[in-house]
Order: C-alpha cells, then sequence, then structure tokens
C-alpha cells in the first residue's frame, strides 16, 4: 500500500517509451509495455538496505508456429495493443492488431499456443450485416469478469465486444456497438458492463446466462467517465498499490448533465486534513468533503456566496450559476461531499483555505472572499474587493480573451504613437548627436522595464486603475495580536492582485457552545502596498520567529505549538519584493526588493523545513521563492537574506513554472510535458533517491 515518501523506481535499458503497467496482483511484480512492443517483468528486490523494481525478464510477442498468419501478415499481427493479467496469477493475455488474444505464461512469459484466441473464432455467429460493415481489427481492452474467473471481456476498436469462456474456447456472447471503442468497465457485480466510445458517448451492457442477442440499456453522452478510483497507478510522491483483485473493482461514477463541455474536479494541493477536504470546481464551485469509509445516501446542502453584496454599478455577463440537484444523492464508501457552496457571480475561484480545527473554509474570486463555517454549514460573512476600474472582472471567461485582445492592441498603438511622437520632437530641433543620445537613451529605459531582463530595474507604482486588481490570490487563517499585544485570536488575511491586504479578527466558540453560537468576524487592518504587486503569499512568524504551525500537526505532536509570548511578525511576499511588519501595529519592519535587485517577479512561494544531514537536533525554516525566470532562490526568516540560488526550471517554460509545487520538506514537483512530471529537492537530508523497504 503506498503512504506519502514511499516510492520504488525501476529504470529500462532501452531508450523507449512506456506504454502501459500492468500489477501482477498479489505478487509485489509489476508488468511492463514498451513502445517497440517488449515486455518487461519486475519484481520487489532488496538491495544495498532498500528496496527497487528490478527487472527479472523481457519478451518480444512473435507469431508461434503453428499461429495461422497471412503469409503477408506485416509486423503489426503479433503487435500487443491491450494487456490483461489474469487474477490467477499464472498467465498473461495479450490483445495485438491482429485482433487476436496471446496467452503468455508467468513467469516465463511462454507463449501457450493452444490457448490462443484467433479472431476467425470470435467472428463465428455475428450477424453477417454486421461482420461485412465493420472487421474486428485491433483489441482495444481485455477486462476480467469480477465474479468468474473464467470469463473476460474482450473489446475491439471498431465496436464489437465478446464475451469469452476461457475453460471452454468460445464465445458466450456478441455485444453490437456501433462506436468505436475506448474501453471498457464492468461494474462490480458482474451483471452490467461500460463501454466507452470515441465520440464522448457510453453504453451499458446486460450479462446475462440466458442465449439472448443482448441489446444496450441505454447509450448517453455524458460530460464525464467512469474512473477504477482504487486502480494501481503511479503518482506523483507515492507508488505501489498491491494490485489486489479486491482494490483494483471500485469504481466511481462522475457525470455531470450540464451545459459544459469541460469541466474538472479538482483537489487543492495545499488543504487535506486526513478526515477532511474541500475540492473546488472552476465553474465557481466548493464542495466540502468528509472521508467514509462506508457507502452513503444523503442532501447535500447548499449555500450561496454574493460576493458583490448588491453593490451599484456592477453587472456579471458572464455565464449563469448551475443549478443544484434536489433529494438525497447516495455516495460510494471514500470521500463524500455534504455541503456545496455556490459563489455569486459565478467566477473562477482563485484561491482556498482550510481550518480543520475551527471548521472554517475561506474562498476567494475575482471579486472578493468569504468565509463559510462547514459545521454550523452557514456563510460568516463576504467581502468584496472589485475595484470600480476592475469591469473586466465581470465580463466572463470568453468576453475577457476579447478584451484583453483589445486591451493589447491599445497597448501598443500607445507605445508606437509615443516613439513618433518623440522622435519628431527631438528630430525638430538640435543637432544629429543630441537626436543619438535621446534614443540611445529611450532604447536603455526601454531596456530597463522589460521583465525577463535579469538586471536591476526601476519600479513604477501601479495604478489603481489596472484591471483585476480585487483577483483573491492568497487566503491565510493564524492565531495572532491583531488587535493589541497582549490578547491573541484567530484571524483570516487575504491578500489581492492589486497589492491589498485584509484582516479579519474571527470570534470562534469554544467547543461545548460551538454548534449553539455563530462565528462572528470583524475587519481589523487593511494594508495596502505602495507598488500594488500582487500579493502571493501571507505568513505570521511567531515569537521565536518561527513560522505559525498546522493546528492539525499540533494536535498530533508532529509540530511544537507556536510562541504566543513574544512579539508576531507578519511576512507579506508579492511578486515584486518580501516584507515583514510588526504585529499587532502593522509597522513595516524590514523588506527584500527582489524585481529591483534581481530583476525577477516571484511566481511560488513556500516555507521550508531544512533538516541537517548530520545530526537531528537541528533544522531552520527558510523561504523557497520560485521567479518567472525559472530560478528557486532560499531566503533566511525572519531576516530575509539570500542563502543560495538554484536555477531550476526554463525560463522560457511557462507552464513548467505554474505548475512547480514544493514540498514542506524542501522538495518539488513540475511538469515538464503534459504527462511527465520531473522531481527535484533542495534538501541535502530529503533527497530525491529513495530509500524504501519492502519485507
Amino acid at each position: 500500500y503506498g503512504a506519502p515518501g514511499v516510492e520504488f523506481m525501476g529504470l529500462h535499458e532501452e531508450n523507449n517509451t512506456v506504454m502501459q503497467i500492468h500489477f501482477i496482483p498479489e505478487q509485489c511484480q509489476l508488468v511492463t509495455l514498451l513502445d517497440d512492443n517488449s515486455l518487461h517483468l519486475w519484481s520487489l528486490k532488496q538491495h544495498n538496505r532498500a528496496s527497487e523494481l528490478q527487472e527479472e525478464r523481457r519478451f518480444t510477442l512473435k507469431g508461434p508456429p503453428g499461429f495461422p498468419l497471412h503469409p503477408r501478415s506485416p509486423p503489426s499481427a503479433t503487435q500487443i495493443t491491450a494487456v490483461l493479467p489474469h487474477s490467477s496469477r499464472a498467465v498473461l493475455y495479450l490483445g495485438t492488431e491482429s485482433g487476436s488474444v496471446f496467452v503468455a505464461e508467468l513467469p516465463s512469459f511462454r507463449v501457450l499456443e493452444d490457448r490462443t484466441v484467433p479472431s476467425e473464432a470470435v467472428l463465428q455467429r455475428v450477424p453477417d450485416d454486421y461482420c461485412n460493415r465493420r472487421s474486428c481489427e485491433l483489441v482495444e481492452v481485455l477486462r476480467e469478469h469480477p465474479k468468474n474467473p473464467n470469463l473476460i471481456l474482450i473489446g475491439y476498436s471498431r465496436g464489437l465486444i465478446v464475451l469469452w469462456d476461457l475453460q471452454n474456447s468460445q464465445v458466450t456472447h456478441h455485444f453490437l456497438g456501433s462506436q468505436q471503442l475506448e474501453n471498457l468497465y464492468w461494474q462490480r457485480d458482474g451483471t452490467k458492463f461500460i463501454s466507452c466510445h470515441y465520440d464522448g458517448s457510453y453504453t451499458q451492457w446486460p450479462v446475462s446466462n440466458d442465449n439472448r442477442q443482448p441489446e444496450p440499456l441505454e447509450n448517453l453522452v455524458p460530460y464525464g467517465q467512469w474512473l477504477p478510483l482504487r486502480e494501481a497507478t503511479m503518482t506523483s510522491g507515492c507508488l505501489f498499490l498491491t494490485g489486489s483483485r479486491e482494490n483494483s473493482r471500485a469504481e466511481c461514477w462522475i457525470a455531470n448533465t450540464c451545459q459544459l463541455k469541460q469541466r474538472s474536479l479538482l483537489q487543492h494541493p495545499w488543504h487535506d486534513c486526513g478526515a477532511l477536504t474541500f475540492f473546488f470546481f472552476p465553474s465557481f464551485q466548493v464542495l466540502v468533503m468528509e472521508l467514509n469509509d462506508e457507502d452513503a445516501e444523503h442532501v447535500v446542502d447548499h449555500a450561496e456566496a454574493d460576493l458583490l453584496q448588491d453593490q451599484e454599478g456592477y453587472r456579471w455577463k458572464g455565464h449563469e450559476k448551475l443549478k443544484t440537484r434536489d433529494g438525497p444523492v447516495r455516495f460510494e464508501a471514500g470521500f463524500q461531499p455534504f455541503v456545496l457552496v455556490q459563489c455569486q457571480p459565478p467566477a473562477v475561484v482563485t484561491s482556498l483555505a482550510l481550518h480543520s480545527e475551527w471548521k472554517l473554509v475561506a474562498f476567494g474570486t475575482s471579486h472578493g472572499f468569504g468565509l463559510f463555517d462547514h459545521q454550523q454549514k452557514r456563510l460568516v460573512f463576504v467581502k468584496c474587493t472589485l475595484h470600480p476600474s476592475d469591469q473586466l472582472a465581470l465580463e466572463g471567461p470568453l468576453s475577457r480573451v476579447k478584451s484583453l485582445k483589445k486591451s493589447l492592441r491599445q497597448s501598443f498603438r500607445r507605445i508606437r504613437r509615443s516613439r513618433v511622437s518623440s522622435r519628431k520632437r527631438r528630430g525638430a530641433g538640435g543637432n544629429t548627436s543630441e537626436v543619438q543620445e535621446a534614443n540611445a537613451k529611450f532604447d536603455q529605459d526601454a531596456l530597463q522595464e522589460m521583465e525577463l531582463a535579469p538586471v536591476q530595474r526601476k519600479i513604477e507604482a501601479r495604478s489603481a486603475e489596472d484591471s483585476f486588481t480585487g483577483f483573491v490570490r492568497t487566503l491565510y487563517f493564524a492565531d495572532t495580536f491583531l488587535r493589541d499585544s497582549s490578547r491573541h485570536c484567530p484571524s483570516l488575511w487575504a491578500g489581492t492582485n492589486g497589492g491589498t491586504v485584509y484582516a479579519f479578527c474571527l470570534r470562534v466558540p469554544p467547543a461545548e457552545r460551538r454548534m449553539d453560537e455563530p462565528v462572528r468576524a470583524e475587519q481589523a487592518k487593511e494594508i495596502q502596498l505602495m507598488h500594488r504587486a500582487p500579493v502571493v503569499g501571507i505568513l505570521v512568524l511567531d515569537g521565536r520567529s518561527t513560522p505559525l504551525p498546522e493546528p492539525l500537526e499540533v494536535a498530533h505532536d508532529l509540530s511544537k505549538s507556536p510562541d504566543m509570548q513574544g512579539s508576531h511578525q507578519l511576512l507579506v511576499v508579492s511578486e515584486e519584493q518580501l516584507k515583514v511588519f510588526t504585529l499587532p501595529k502593522v509597522s513595516s519592519k524590514l523588506k527584500l526588493k527582489l524585481t529591483a535587485l534581481e530583476g525577477c517577479r516571484v511566481r511560488k512561494v513556500t516555507v521550508a523545513n531544512f533538516g541537517s544531514c548530520r545530526t537531528n537536533d537541528y533544522s531552520e525554516n527558510d523561504l523557497a521563492v520560485l521567479t518567472n525566470l525559472g530560478d528557486i532562490q532560499i531566503i533566511s526568516l525572519p531576516f530575509l537574506k539570500l542563502q543560495i540560488r538554484y536555477p531550476c526550471i526554463r525560463k522560457e517554460d511557462v507552464s513548467g513554472i505554474a505548475s512547480c509545487v514544493f514540498t514542506k520538506y524542501g522538495q518539488g514537483f513540475y511538469l515538464i510535458s503534459p504527462s511527465e512530471f520531473e522531481r527535484f529537492s533542495l534538501s541535502t537530508k530529503w533527497l530525491v533517491e529513495p530509500q524504501c523497504i519492502v519485507d
């Protein structure tokens, strides 16, 4: 079973793409298929006091001597397209481009010729008109019956699906699909299965014991898909589920009948407190979910947060909010939603924060932010952050693209007019040397304004008229001194795209009165950064100048309790500088100007704990800062001194920089392609090399 930090790695000798990975059930083994049609068997073995994946055998499928291939059959006739490790752990079923299914013995990879399923045998008893219209073509997918290991589904690319009896070597049922097949999934009781098709449709098929020709139960085009949630997969950070048959059968149906063509369910990577987590839809919704190890049926409570608060002069021009479903909904065991918060206007949720002890969730959009009490299931407050000039934030995503293009055109026109008019003025009087000197100064000033240039540049104060100043970039909970230095209280902090920081005092009732009294909030502070640069991070340091720990970690003795005796400090990280303020007066103490000195902008920031590689008695907390140049800077706390700089991501790799995430111990991940991630470590103690042992 996987866990954070549990990882095993194996490296193929061949420099070929890994096309498929399949676990051998309950054997601590897996099989990989490369794009050169080779199969590789891997086992977990101990080596140098650590377990690693070691390659046991490799195999390339060739037609057995008695196999009836046409003399002119291309090499692709034995090209493997589908792999099924049987639950018996004795054989692999290999679907090919020729439409045949071969059986390879494990662990020897010896082909069992007498058990081959040729396409000719499959086509027997298939209606002639169906055969004439489409041939079997390649095997797209193989699936074992969840209750009867003697039955497997064979799905062909053109849509034909057959249920094959392994014991009697014959077809029991044909399922005549009409669309190109993509995948198959069994229902756990084996009475139905789902076929997924290229056009986005799915068909539900019944499986019975009689000889009647099966007809589809339904054929729909949803915006979703069937997903086996517990199937063994490789993830960023941990691998290795035992591949047990029971775990690989759980399925979850994620489907929506909304009018959007694309929707995704995303888990926020920062906040997960074990028994409760929250998700957000980019279509403006926040789902709070709790972990339940049993199936349940209940009504999902619904709340609406009006971020505009009926303010005059603001009118949303984007899409309408989605309608909620009435009545109880049945959920399988796992994370189950129990409350849904919908923001109005229905804009993208841009930031989230969760406090597990206080039972509070904060959320932000381009219009403002709000606080929700998920224990009492009530909205505590909302705060509109829109500036009168933020009309672009009210136009919705499609209108916004048009406005952005228009804004860019206008900007280029102003630049051209400015350069032409300045040259005309210079040319009207003065000699040639003066004109050349003025042009050189103009070009030098323009170069200093380029964002990507790693040189010192002058910071110009941003105008409050810039669009999206109310965009909420970060939210942060802290128990600190906000009103006076003698009493600390719960608080919520929010930072916007316009360089504004809001601080709210919270009154959270004690546990014995938590359900009877409401949570109350009152704005206590508002900080406006001089240069109005976007705020990307907020952090409170305790009396020992240590970042406040996660409350759940303190409750489980994983972190020390914060020092509430000494003075606290507030760290605000904007795209251009880091600034420390005293609390509760919020007076500026010190700052580090990254943009002015380094010519870079902050893209991501996190607190990382760096432990000594020589002793367990020493560690320190520093800031890890990723810039738009792709380098990572380690900055000390609380004095904001640059410790070291690492080049990490190419500055041209915008998507890699945007996707980068840090762990709390100085490791990180970023995408190097849509399907590949790179892992790195900034710590000498926590190296990238995995050191895990399985008995």
